[in-house]
């Protein structure tokens, strides 16, 4: 007994410390409780943002259309709104020389996928492409490839339906993913 009450005043502080910090931590987020959206103070762009709202309304008006809806629902978590891909994983749509040369390579990855290590614009990516030829139609990934060969700075061609089911025809059977051997191993396809 005679050390349980050496210890008493200790524990006294102890025990108010507790309390004052979690009556610190409720009193600080009752705060929250009592503010309206209305009370936010209203932000103002710094001089000169005029250009990048400008930027961001032209690129808005370009990503327009079937191509540029179907794109930011399958593609562009992993190549990003802007085409600009993800450091090391996935690699850029915009200035892509694969993606605007012969489209038989961009329509084989989209309907098979990607897998393995690629070198572009002197970087190295190894991400996975998902494979979208079980998902998407002929029109669909025209649409798709006919916008990314268009936005960004690129100028391409339109890729159509009937591109699409050449490729889809020549790869019949292939159960793997494109690698660059195989993209280089391909036909061009006709328009």
């Amino acid at each position: 007994m005679a050390n349980e009450s050496k210890f008493y005043p200790y524990a006294r502080i102890v025990t108010g410390v507790a309390v004052a910090a979690v009556l610190l931590i409720l009193v600080s987020n009752l705060r929250g409780f009592f503010v309206r959206p209305e009370d936010d103070p209203e932000w103002t762009p710094p001089p000169g943002s005029e250009l990048v709202t400008q930027t961001a309304e032209a690129e808005q008006q370009v990503a327009s259309g079937p191509g540029a809806t179907l794109y930011a629902q399958h593609c562009a978590t992993c190549h990003q709104p802007n085409g600009k891909g993800l450091a090391n994983v996935y690699p850029p749509l915009a200035g892509s020389e694969l993606l605007q040369g012969d489209p038989a390579q961009s329509i084989a990855i989209v309907l098979h996928g990607f897998q393995g290590k690629i070198q572009r614009n002197g970087k190295e990516y190894n991400g996975v492409m998902t494979p979208f030829g079980n998902l998407l139609s002929d029109e669909e990934i025209a649409q798709i490839l006919t916008h990314e060969r268009s936005s960004w700075g690129n100028s391409a061609e339109p890729v159509t339906p009937e591109m699409v089911a050449q490729v889809r025809e020549m790869t019949k059977g292939r159960t793997q993913p494109m690698t660059e051997e195989d993209l280089r191993k391909l036909k061009p396809v006709s328009q």
